[in-house]
């Protein structure tokens, strides 16, 4: 299945006093690299409104293995790991420059629902096969 890789930098806005990353900030890398999947196989929020769907997030979760300090660099590597009737879950792997182990894991779901109705749909079948590709 599908997955990207997005360059993140921690920097001193993205941290705390102690210059730890500022837990929310990983999800901003996240967004990152999930926009950059949809983008790359053709779906912009313009194309989802089109086909009247959108896909809210119904759970996030990480767990933080090692620290991001100020000034760390990496990839976030985020792959589709599982597609439903409605939902996809998309898992994450945040991993600093020179290290193998990734710093923070986790994943998240979102639902495709109708966007007036807000109930579930089916994955659009179109965006279905392009995630289930194994093109990169």
């Amino acid at each position: 299945m599908r997955q990207v890789e997005v360059p993140f930098v921690v920097y001193w806005g993205d941290a705390d006093p102690a210059e730890l990353i500022f837990y929310p900030n990983v999800f901003r890398y996240v967004m990152q690299a999930e926009h950059a999947l949809f983008r790359g196989l053709g779906y912009t929020l313009q194309t989802m409104r089109e086909l009247g769907v959108v896909n809210p997030r119904v759970h996030v979760e990480a767990d933080y293995r090692k620290p991001l300090w100020v000034h760390d660099r990496g990839v976030c590597r985020l792959w589709v790991s599982k597609i439903g009737r409605s939902s996809l879950r998309l898992d994450f792997a945040l991993v600093k420059d020179g290290e193998e182990e990734p710093a923070v894991t986790g994943h998240l779901v979102q639902v495709f629902v109708d966007a007036r109705t807000m109930r579930p749909v089916p994955v659009p079948e179109e965006l279905r096969r392009a995630l289930e590709a194994d093109e990169y």
